[in-house]
């Protein structure tokens, strides 16, 4: 499939596929800078924008640190961790009728034509650190 690209790009996409991270453009560019050291990062951003115009890898929106990208291509749902900002692939299925997903569509004017749901919370990495520090401060409150 990526037969066809220059070895810059070539690697921006074999980076993007060997994590499932969601890195960020930043992300990318540390990565493939290891393995392509003349590389620039507008030419990374650049890149990235074409392999997600191509198909070959998806723009995961933005947040305060820019697009994540993915090159898990099938539909499926993220949660995101609303302390840390992790973005995790959920690994089950998650099935909402569609004539709901349609009316949903509708009511914002849109044509629906695929969906995502996003799940937030705090990971379980966020989870045990605020377990830890509310066991302290009981503990200094004793």
């Amino acid at each position: 499939m990526g037969e066809h690209l220059n070895r810059n790009a070539q690697a921006v996409l074999e980076v993007v596929r060997a994590t499932e991270a969601h890195p960020t453009a930043l992300d990318v560019y540390t990565s493939v800078k290891q393995i392509r050291p003349h590389i620039g990062l507008a030419s990374v951003y650049r890149i990235l924008h074409t392999l997600a115009e191509q198909g070959l890898i998806k723009e995961l929106g933005r947040n305060d640190e820019g697009c994540r990208y993915d090159a898990h291509l099938e539909r499926h749902d993220h949660a995101i961790c609303t302390q840390c900002g992790a973005l995790l692939d959920i690994p089950v299925e998650i099935s909402l009728p569609l004539e709901a997903l349609q009316q949903a569509s509708a009511a914002a004017g849109l044509t629906l034509h695929s969906h995502e749901l996003r799940l937030y919370g705090l990971c379980a990495t966020c989870q045990r650190q605020n377990c830890s520090q509310n066991q302290e401060h009981f503990a200094q409150v004793d």
